[in-house]
């Protein structure tokens, strides 16, 4: 590959978190109205078809996003052998964060005793993380700082539309988290980040509200006169092939671009870039289960495609994070097709868990459409990270959303 990975800057640990409550096809169809099963068929078949997302998690209404972010968020550091105190920045990224002033990130700086630790909340969308670790990279590449958290995490179930098929099946609640931090040199390191931009107003939107707000929680009181309350904030989001396709596209070229190669080296079947591509880890923004078919097609074998969507859902800034940090403890997910086509479950495949000396890169594509990819070289003791044994409560991890 041309572009060469900093010795000096590694990613080090990671951590995810989703909420208990499973909804899988058949529970969402209960949920969901306007669905035309004379047109389309049964609800489950056409989910798997539209999306090949199998289940995905809900919160609660009294879980807020900073809950997941600090469960993910403790997990990285007990990977790291960290606390919260030792930590120079934490990046929290997020487009429905449940507190704006003073923040998600600043309640959960908080939760994690980094008292004293700078922390911003990044808007990017579904690009969100990846733009975070390309930030991280930066900032411990020169020195400013020596551990960086970058968190991603969502609570989309509380902005869903049922009532538009198209758009609930798609997205899930959950958290996950990485920590960049400053490394002795070796054989690992993080590659220089590509992140990039095309303007698109229509993609995804969060409509009738740029800055939603859950009245619920303000005091009883009268409301002034030509003051608006801000209603409920809905997610909006195009559909079709040319979604799809430009997906597929931004995603590869970005993964291109962080190597140091043209998009157009893509369509050689050999070369430099195909032979970097064939041994990498690809762990893409986990938007549509079509669209990580598409990539794998261009990029890499499919089993090389880290796929946490058939049990997640599009988790938006949370999607690369969450399947890194499920790509390095379980490995990679599949679906089990019967003899008529049918999906049947979803197993484990730890046999392509991410190793020691892998490439591992994260394209990832968003609203706006902000895009780009990080990379790495994966070392111990990322690669040692176990399983979790269980999934504790959002709720008991601490006072992040109180």
């Amino acid at each position: 590959m041309r572009s060469r990975p900093n010795p000096a800057v590694a990613l080090r640990a990671t951590g995810s978190y989703l909420p208990e409550r499973v909804v899988d096809n058949e529970v969402l169809a209960t949920l969901v109205s306007g669905y035309d099963a004379a047109r389309s068929g049964p609800f489950g078949p056409w989910v798997d078809q539209v999306t090949h997302i199998h289940e995905r998690r809900f919160c609660d209404f009294q879980t807020r996003t900073s809950d997941l972010a600090l469960v993910a968020a403790r997990r990285a550091l007990e990977s790291a052998g960290l606390e919260g105190r030792d930590l120079g920045m934490i990046i929290y990224a997020s487009f429905t964060p449940s507190h704006h002033i003073p923040g998600d990130h600043c309640l959960l700086a908080e939760a994690l005793g980094a008292h004293d630790t700078p922390t911003f909340n990044l808007m990017a969308a579904c690009a969100g993380s990846v733009y975070g670790l390309g930030l991280a990279w930066s900032l411990v590449a020169s020195g400013v700082y020596e551990h960086v958290l970058v968190v991603g995490a969502e609570t989309i179930s509380k902005a869903l539309n049922f009532a538009d098929p198209l758009t609930a099946i798609i997205f899930g609640d959950g958290a996950g988290a990485a920590i960049v931090s400053r490394a002795e040199g070796g054989a690992g390191g993080m590659l220089p980040p590509f992140l990039s931009f095309q303007y698109s107003p229509r993609n995804i939107t969060l409509a009738n509200a740029n800055i939603p707000v859950d009245v619920a929680r303000f005091p009883e009181r009268a409301v002034k006169p030509g003051v608006q309350l801000v209603e409920q904030a809905l997610v909006e989001m195009e559909s079709g092939p040319t979604v799809l396709r430009s997906a597929v596209q931004s995603m590869a070229a970005c993964t291109a671009a962080c190597l140091g190669y043209d998009a157009r080296e893509l369509r050689r079947t050999g070369g430099p870039l195909a032979d970097t591509l064939a041994r990498a880890r690809i762990v893409p923004h986990q938007a549509n289960g079509r669209i990580l078919d598409g990539l794998a097609e261009r990029l890499c074998a499919p089993e090389r495609v880290i796929r946490s969507i058939y049990r997640t859902g599009n988790v938006s800034a949370a999607s690369n994070l969450i399947a890194l940090d499920q790509g390095l403890r379980v490995g990679n997910l599949a679906r089990v097709i019967d003899a008529e086509g049918r999906v049947t479950g979803v197993v484990e495949q730890p046999e392509h868990r991410i190793r020691e000396g892998d490439l591992v890169l994260l394209p990832s594509i968003g609203g706006g459409y902000l895009m780009g990819c990080v990379g790495f070289l994966a070392q111990a003791p990322l690669t040692g990270q176990p399983a979790y044994e269980a999934e504790p409560a959002a709720a008991a991890a601490g006072p992040a959303a109180r």
